[in-house]
């Protein structure tokens, strides 16, 4: 009885009142009609896409000028490349005379182990002369590039800048031919036992004369990189100043890395000369500040 009784009062729930639905008359709805068409709509504004377009069409075109410039000075350096190495090549018994005198005057001759050693070690060395030529023309060919974004003050500054870099490049190149080579060449021949024949490649010897010559002249460019950064405000004499120790284990690791032999006396003749650039570098830095906090004190 009580189940049914149960099952009657669920069965007779009362059910939810449904509210009647408001009919617009046609008045209110031409008033909210009018009203949605009179409230503004925010849209982005026009201008704002233009401009950026605009912006970036200019940034695009001012990249293929760049573009257009390099693929111009490279076309124009690759000619002077292909005119100088058949000129060096005529030279290059003169060439491989003076190259080849440090090792010849400590009572040794080079080698040539191929039939076609002899060509290519003549044009090995055009390439490589023709190239140490060109190196003040393609720094120019950068600079050219670089210079039209530049101000009146830092295009003064970047002539006086690529000068240094020609001079220190060049400078470089000299300490090794002429200072540091013959000095290597006796070390290294000394090691060479009496019951020993030294059969050296030329195509060795002058590969190692290569990269010796170009490695220390990029190194004799840090016053010049040091130089810049500190122009634009990266690097500080204060913290040079600091990370000497540093600088010190790293030059001698360079140092090892670039001798031939593990002798103390060849790692010598190439760390010291690169503890001095290092010491010249701080002293630049310290001058470019100066003149920088004028330049600030003056604005």
């Amino acid at each position: 009885m009580e189940k049914k009784d149960k099952k009657t009062v669920t069965e007779h729930k009362i059910p939810p009142v449904k509210q009647p639905r408001v009919k617009k008359t046609s008045a209110e709805k031409t008033v909210k009609k009018k009203a949605e068409e009179e409230t503004p709509v925010k849209k982005i504004p026009e201008t704002v896409k233009p401009a950026a377009s605009k912006k970036d069409e200019d940034n695009s075109l001012d990249m293929i000028g760049i573009l257009d410039k390099f693929r111009s000075k490279l076309l124009v350096t690759l000619l002077m490349l292909v005119i100088i190495t058949p000129v060096a090549f005529y030279f290059s018994d003169i060439l491989l005379y003076f190259i080849n005198k440090p090792f010849v005057e400590s009572g040794n001759k080079l080698n040539i182990f191929t039939l076609m050693g002899g060509f290519m070690l003549k044009f090995k060395v055009s390439v490589a002369t023709a190239l140490f030529i060109l190196a003040p023309v393609i720094i120019y060919q950068i600079w050219t590039i670089i210079v039209p974004t530049l101000n009146k003050s830092n295009r003064m500054f970047s002539r006086i800048t690529i000068i240094a870099a020609v001079i220190l490049f060049y400078s470089g190149v000299s300490f090794v031919f002429f200072i540091l080579l013959p000095a290597a060449i006796k070390v290294m021949l000394s090691f060479v036992g009496k019951d020993m024949i030294s059969t050296i490649g030329a195509d060795n010897y002058l590969g190692f004369i290569l990269f010796f010559s170009l490695s220390m002249g990029v190194l004799f460019e840090v016053p010049v990189i040091v130089l810049v950064l500190t122009r634009m405000g990266i690097v500080s004499p204060a913290m040079l100043s600091g990370k000497r120790k540093y600088a010190i284990v790293v030059i001698w690791i360079i140092a090892a890395i670039i001798t031939p032999q593990p002798d103390p006396l060849s790692q010598a003749m190439v760390g010291v000369p690169l503890m001095i650039i290092y010491e010249v570098s701080i002293l630049i830095s310290r001058i470019v500040a100066r003149s920088n906090m004028k330049r600030i004190s003056y604005r």
